[in-house]
C-alpha cells in the first residue's frame, strides 16, 4: 500500500484537480461560463500544488513563488465562476485589483527571497491572501447558498471555511515567527495543510459537479413538463410579391413556412392546466422563487421586488429566471392565472401572499416619503 506521505499528498491533491477540470470541461461545458472559470481554477491549483513541490531546493530558489501564485490565482478564477453560476457578471475593476495584487505578493516574495529575508516573513506574504481569498468565498458561497437553498453551495461553503481559517491560523503563525517548518516539505505542518487540501479538491469538486448536473437535469425535465400543454403562436410573414406562376407560388409558400416555423413562440397556456397540474407545478419552486413568483404575479419588475425581499436585482433575476424556466411561462398575467384557479395552493400560500402584500404596500408609502432601501451587492456589478 502507497504511504500517504507529504509528497505523494501533495502531488495526489494536484492530479486529483487536474483531472476534475478535464472531465467537468468535458461533460458540464453546457451549463455556461461558470464551468469554464471553475475548471480553469481548479486546474491553476492543481498545477500550483505540483509545481510548488517540484521546485522545492535547498536553498529555496526565487521562481518557486510561481506554484503558490498558480494556487492563489486559482482560487480568484474558482471565485470568479461561482459569481457567474450566481448570476454575477465579472467585474472589470476588480480583476484588474487582484491581478495586481498577485502581481505585487509575487513581486515582494521574489526580492525578499533576493534579499535573504527569514522564511517566517516570506510565508506570510505567500499565506495573508491565500486566506483572505478562501475567507472571501467562504463567506460569498454562504450568502449564495442560503439564497438558492442548494446543499451542494452550502457544502462547498463549509470547505472554505475550513480551508480559510486553517490558513489564517497559519498566517498568524508565521507573523509571530513560530512557522519556520511551513516551506520544509517532510514537515509535520506541511502534512496537515496537505491533507486539508486534499480533502478540500475532492468535496469542492464533487459537490460542484453535482450542482452543475442537477442544474442542467432541472432544465431537461422543465422543458418534459411543459411539453404536453405547449401551444404555439407562429409569425405570420406577408407576401405581397406578384407570383408568375404555381411553381414560383409554391415555393415561395414552403420558404414562407419554413421561416414561421423557425420564430414560433412557445409558451405553457395555464388555461389548458388543471388545479393538480398547476400544484405540481408550483410546488417545484423553492421558498426563494416562490416568493419572486407571488411578487410577478402581481406585475412586479425586478427592481420593486428585489426592494421588496431586501436581495439584489441580480439574484432577483437569476431566481426569477429559473422560477419562469419551471413553469414555461412569463407574462404576470399568466403567472397571476396559477393562483387563481388553485385553491390548493391558495389555500396553503395565503399567509405568505398577504405578507408579501403588506411588505409591498409599506415599501411604496416609504419610497413616497424618500427613503429607499438600497443594499450593495454581494459580487461586484460591472
Amino acid at each position: 500500500m502507497l504511504a500517504l506521505d507529504n509528497v505523494t499528498t501533495i502531488y495526489l491533491t494536484g492530479l486529483i484537480a487536474i483531472g476534475f477540470s478535464i472531465v467537468q470541461l468535458l461533460l458540464l461545458l453546457r451549463r455556461g461560463s461558470s464551468v469554464l472559470l471553475w475548471s480553469l481554477g481548479t486546474l491553476l491549483m492543481g498545477l500550483g500544488y505540483i509545481m510548488t513541490l517540484m521546485l522545492v531546493e535547498d536553498p529555496l530558489p526565487q521562481f518557486w513563488v510561481a506554484g503558490p501564485i498558480a494556487v492563489l490565482l486559482g482560487s480568484l478564477v474558482i471565485l470568479s465562476g461561482l459569481g457567474k453560476w450566481a448570476g454575477y457578471e465579472l467585474p472589470k475593476r476588480s480583476t484588474i485589483i487582484c491581478l495586481v495584487g498577485v502581481a505585487i505578493t509575487a513581486g515582494l516574495f521574489y526580492f525578499s527571497r533576493k534579499y535573504n529575508a527569514p522564511l517566517g516573513s516570506l510565508e506570510a506574504i505567500l499565506l495573508a491572501p491565500v486566506s483572505a481569498t478562501l475567507i472571501y468565498s467562504a463567506w460569498f458561497t454562504g450568502v449564495q447558498a442560503k439564497l438558492t437553498g442548494s446543499k451542494y453551495i452550502y457544502l462547498i461553503s463549509g470547505v472554505y471555511w475550513l480551508k480559510g481559517i486553517f490558513m489564517a491560523a497559519l498566517t498568524l503563525g508565521a507573523l509571530a515567527a513560530i512557522g519556520d517548518q511551513y516551506i520544509i516539505v517532510t514537515s509535520q505542518v506541511v502534512y496537515y495543510t496537505s491533507l486539508v487540501f486534499l480533502l478540500a479538491t475532492l468535496i469542492n469538486n464533487m459537490s460542484w459537479s453535482l450542482q452543475i448536473s442537477e442544474d442542467l437535469m432541472g432544465k431537461l425535465s422543465s422543458r418534459q413538463t411543459t411539453q404536453p400543454v405547449i401551444i404555439k403562436t407562429p409569425v405570420t410573414v406577408k407576401d405581397e410579391t406578384p407570383v408568375a406562376n404555381k411553381t414560383e407560388k409554391v415555393i415561395k409558400e414552403k420558404k414562407i413556412i419554413e421561416k414561421t416555423e423557425t420564430i414560433d413562440n412557445t409558451s405553457v397556456n395555464p388555461d389548458l392546466l388543471s388545479d393538480a397540474e398547476k400544484l405540481a407545478m408550483l410546488e417545484k419552486l423553492t421558498d426563494k422563487e416562490r416568493e419572486v413568483f407571488l411578487l410577478a404575479a402581481e406585475g412586479k419588475k425586478n427592481g420593486e421586488i428585489a426592494t421588496l425581499l431586501n436581495s439584489s436585482e441580480s439574484s432577483i433575476k437569476v431566481h426569477r429566471s429559473r422560477m419562469t424556466g419551471k413553469l414555461g411561462m412569463k407574462k404576470p398575467e399568466d403567472l397571476k392565472k396559477m393562483l387563481s384557479k388553485a385553491p390548493a395552493v391558495t389555500s396553503s400560500q395565503n399567509v405568505e401572499i398577504d405578507q408579501v402584500t403588506e411588505v409591498a404596500n409599506d415599501t411604496e408609502v416609504s419610497s413616497d416619503t424618500g427613503s429607499d432601501n438600497q443594499n450593495p451587492d454581494l459580487f461586484t456589478k460591472s
